[in-house]
């Protein structure tokens, strides 16, 4: 049954319910992993986000997957009360604002809820909004994950497309820097263990049913080698002057290719994308770094 404007006002209208969570330094050390840190082991300054005994480090984009709970959310959650059709459904942006630096291990509490549901129409589809609040069990915030899910086969339902997410400009000059991060083939073998078992980035059985030659990599793990990118280059490896980390994806990465990172700074944003060196396409567009 498709969605209807009551779905989408029901929805909307729904207070987020805070839940239990939490994670631990496995959690955050398994994610720099993951997005190619600690590969040079004698790298001193990407040892302090994979060893313990070197410092306590936690890549900001790591949020992404440390924000699970330990119980179930309520039956009439957001999520269920709209019938998407998540078969036809894509990754389209992803946001991130951080309040403080992430610790290495936390106790958590976690709040869902749907930000918005736009009608882009009948044949273009339609984007869905959430946005996920964790702090510290003593109420220190420390991060807000925003999300787009674009439903391929949901537009048409009467709704708006005013108000949606609107991508960030990149500057029309040269990069100033430039950082090629060389992806692993069993990188999305790694990643998926950091929570995302999605079987289309390692089941090639299930990739194939999905329209790919092969498993594809995880967006967010290109996202959080973006991250790596421009901690590494732009900011001497110090996460704590990262203070959000938006992007827009714009085609699927294959895993083992390798992704180069274009640069730019203007005061304290700095513009991004990245390109796939192997086959000259962009994978992430309209990235935004902000800075302190």
């Amino acid at each position: 049954m498709p969605i209807t404007m009551q779905d989408v006002e029901r929805t909307l209208s729904q207070e987020p319910v805070e839940l239990a969570g939490g994670y631990t330094d496995r959690d955050s050390l398994l994610y720099a992993v993951a997005i190619g840190m600690g590969r040079d082991p004698l790298d001193a300054q990407e040892l302090e986000y994979v060893c313990e005994t070197m410092g306590d480090r936690v890549v900001p984009t790591a949020a992404t997957v440390l924000s699970s709970t330990n119980e179930p959310a309520p039956v009439d959650a957001d999520h269920i009360m709209l019938k998407m059709n998540f078969a036809l459904m894509l990754h389209g942006e992803q946001r991130l604002q951080i309040h403080n630096p992430l610790p290495p291990a936390a106790e958590t509490l976690v709040s869902n809820r749907t930000t918005g549901v736009y009608d882009k129409g009948a044949d273009k589809g339609a984007l869905l909004t959430s946005e996920t609040a964790v702090k510290l069990t003593d109420g220190s915030p420390l991060y807000t994950l925003g999300t787009t899910m674009f439903f391929r086969g949901d537009g048409g339902f009467g709704g708006t497309s005013d108000g949606a997410p609107v991508p960030h400009t990149l500057p029309e000059r040269k990069p100033d820097a430039i950082c090629e991060m060389p992806g692993r083939r069993d990188q999305a073998m790694i990643y998926a263990l950091c929570g995302d078992r999605n079987p289309l980035h390692r089941d090639p059985g299930i990739a194939k049913q999905a329209g790919f030659d092969i498993p594809i990599l995880h967006g967010l793990c290109s996202y959080g080698m973006a991250c790596h990118a421009v901690l590494k280059t732009m900011l001497d490896y110090d996460q704590t002057r990262m203070k959000g980390f938006d992007v827009r994806f714009s085609a699927p990465v294959l895993p083992g290719e390798t992704q180069v990172v274009e640069m730019w700074q203007d005061d304290n944003v700095i513009s991004f994308r990245v390109r796939l060196k192997e086959r000259d396409l962009i994978c992430i567009n309209n990235g935004k770094c902000t800075i302190g």
